[in-house]
């Protein structure tokens, strides 16, 4: 074929465990999986022109922009000269907070001594769950998730990130996104290229024209401020198409002067293909086999 491109995206290079989201890769099998890319593919940026490639080619991405990709994502790329494009959610850079799924993790199933049930106050949402074993809360959290993914704008998600707080302070620790500094040095590598992800990290399908407008056009302005030059390239948040970025979505993305836009959509990227609904492949925690042997179906298509 010669000229096709997979993209492939990441989220945290980190050894989490339980890792419910399955948004880890260990350090290790994140080397050697960068390793067995140099190897056999390509490895272009996301930022690069793609039409002309004659080379079956790769582009690496991370989404939400935790703290370990700057601790251990970013020297192992560097070390081994391998570009990476990194999506940033800026809500939290000024914040010492969680993204909202791992707040909602960590108090709902890490530590010990638990309530016994958890009654969500809402109007139309409101529901209790059982919160006595770790399998309740595991529903618990399942449920609440699906509703502040697909059911509530921000403000409401805030209110019920409140009233779960109040119900159990959340654990620390293993979740700790970039601050300000550090995103100002992995921008500064010459191997990273900084990429707008929202605000704070909704599904904008399920937002109006307007909420939509607020959280792009104010990721990408305040990094703008931050680095001190264009940002023109954005990651939809959860990445699926109409569920979770619509027609008016990549509108508000072309006003905002945004140049190319990843999906979570599987699959090869053609000469040709929308640049606003990038295709890209997830990566989990593979060995080195495992990662080969998925590496060959993406490239399959």
């Amino acid at each position: 074929m010669g000229n096709r491109v997979v993209p492939l995206y990441y989220h945290r290079v980190f050894d989490k465990q339980p890792d419910i989201n399955l948004l880890c890769v260990t350090p290790l099998k994140f080397e050697q999986q960068i390793k067995y890319l140099k190897k056999h593919y390509n490895i272009l940026r996301f930022e690069d022109d793609w039409e002309n490639t004659d080379r079956d080619s790769v582009v690496i991405t991370f989404d939400d922009g935790y703290m370990d990709n700057y601790e251990f994502a970013m020297p192992i790329l560097e070390e081994l000269q391998v570009p990476a494009a990194v999506f940033v959610s800026t809500g939290v850079l000024e914040q010492d907070t969680q993204l909202w799924w791992d707040e909602l993790d960590t108090i709902l199933l890490a530590g010990e001594q638990f309530p016994e049930c958890f009654k969500l106050e809402d109007d139309i949402f409101g529901c209790a769950w059982n919160t006595t074993t770790y399998g309740h809360r595991l529903n618990c959290y399942r449920g609440l998730h699906t509703l502040m993914k697909n059911y509530s704008n921000v403000e409401q998600r805030e209110r019920w990130s409140m009233q779960l707080r109040r119900w159990r302070k959340p654990a620390g620790g293993e979740n700790q996104t970039l601050d300000v500094s550090s995103c100002k040095k992995l921008a500064q590598s010459s191997y990273i290229t900084i990429g707008a992800h929202t605000v704070s990290h909704p599904s904008l399908g399920s937002l109006t024209y307007e909420e939509q407008e607020k959280e792009i056009m104010e990721s990408i302005r305040y990094l703008e401020r931050l680095l001190g030059w264009t940002i023109d390239t954005f990651s939809y948040p959860f990445g699926a198409a109409q569920e979770d970025f619509t027609d008016e979505t990549i509108q508000i993305c072309k006003e905002a002067g945004i140049k190319k836009a990843a999906s979570t959509i599987p699959g090869i990227w053609y000469k040709g293909s929308d640049p606003y609904k990038i295709p890209r492949n997830i990566v989990r925690d593979w060995g080195p086999y495992e990662f080969a042997t998925m590496m060959d179906q993406y490239f399959m298509d």
